[in-house]
């Protein structure tokens, strides 16, 4: 990857593509949140990749290590998330190339963007659900509750007077 800062459709265009443009053809502003789970998957790929030795463990270990220095940077609210990089995944990976160089390109092995987005969403899906059953269940709990003490408050007046 020659220039680290262009976008992935620049290759396509001859004049510099307009702010609108960029807006449009961004979802970062949406799937910045997917963070997690595409730096969980990329790590789990990286793994793969030496395992398979379809990588060097050297280069697996500096792509590792990057995108947990990428993980704490967004934890502590200092990454900056760019709409002319387009998504979650192009985001990490142009700071990936910053932090770890050339071995970044690796991440890109046996894996594509499509690949990347739907392992993300389902990750994402599957957490979420989780998730939300849980709170479904806090609530169930909290209603039942609610309506034995409402049955045992009304029992105790029927028999009182």
């Amino acid at each position: 990857m020659k220039n680290k800062s262009k976008t992935v459709w620049s290759k396509r265009f001859k004049e510099k593509t307009s702010k609108s443009f960029e807006r449009i053809g961004s979802s970062i502003k949406v799937d910045k949140r997917l963070y997690k789970e595409d730096l969980f998957a990329s790590k789990i790929h990286t793994q793969m990749l030496v395992k398979q030795k379809i990588i060097p463990s050297k280069e697996g270990k500096k792509i590792i290590s990057g995108l947990n220095k990428i993980r704490q940077q967004i934890d502590k609210g200092k990454f900056v998330f760019k709409e002319k990089f387009e998504d979650i995944h192009l985001n990490i990976e142009k700071k990936l190339f910053e932090i770890v160089g050339p071995a970044a390109g690796y991440l890109h092995t046996a894996r594509s963007r499509n690949d990347q987005v739907v392992t993300d969403f389902k990750l994402w899906t599957k957490k979420s659900t989780k998730e939300i059953i849980k709170d479904i269940s806090e609530i169930m709990k909290a209603l039942i509750k609610k309506s034995e003490k409402k049955y045992w408050d009304s029992y105790a007046w029927l028999h009182t007077s």
